[in-house]
Order: structure tokens, then sequence, then C-alpha cells
């Protein structure tokens, strides 16, 4: 999934930050050493990189998630007002109110 910029800045500047710096560490290792070890790895082996390096980007898909459009700072989401109301998408120019 793609993720705004706005929300993987929250996520990184937010108590989930600490985390998401880990899993990229982490998956990082592990994918150059898939590319570069491959050859002396079991099969079994490689697939336990596969399936850890699944699991990390499931951890980070559901951290950015939370930031995703509605998030706030905290990853809870915002209360929001219904478009009818909300003033933010009247557009006067294109004859919208």
């Amino acid at each position: 999934m793609n993720h705004s910029k706005r929300a993987i800045w929250l996520a990184v500047n937010s108590g989930h930050g600490d985390r998401l710096v880990e899993i990229t560490q982490e998956h990082t290792r592990l994918a150059r050493e898939l590319i570069i070890d491959r050859y002396r790895l079991s099969e079994e082996e490689v697939e336990i990189y596969k399936a850890r390096i699944e699991q990390l980007r499931r951890e980070r898909e559901s951290i950015l998630k939370l930031f995703q459009e509605g998030g706030n700072e905290d990853g809870q989401q915002k209360n929001s007002l219904p478009k009818s109301i909300d003033h933010r998408y009247e557009r006067p120019e294109y004859g919208c109110k």
C-alpha cells in the first residue's frame, strides 16, 4: 500500500518511530543477506527469511495505517465533520456550497 508523505512523517515522529526504524533495519539486513548469501542458504532458510520479511512488512503496514487519512499524531482517528457541514469542502470557485 502506498502511504502519504504526511502519514509516514507522522508515524516516524510518533512513539512508533523507533520501531519503524528497527523494522527498516532488520528488513534491509535480511534482504541483503538473501541476495548476497543465497547460494549458501538452504531452501528452508530462504523461506524463513522470506516469512520474516513478510511479517515485518505487515507490522510496518499496520503502524502506517494508523496515520493514514483521518489519523492524527497519536495514530488516533480525528473527529471529522460530515462533508455537508465541513466548510473545507465548500468551493465557490467551482459553484459548490
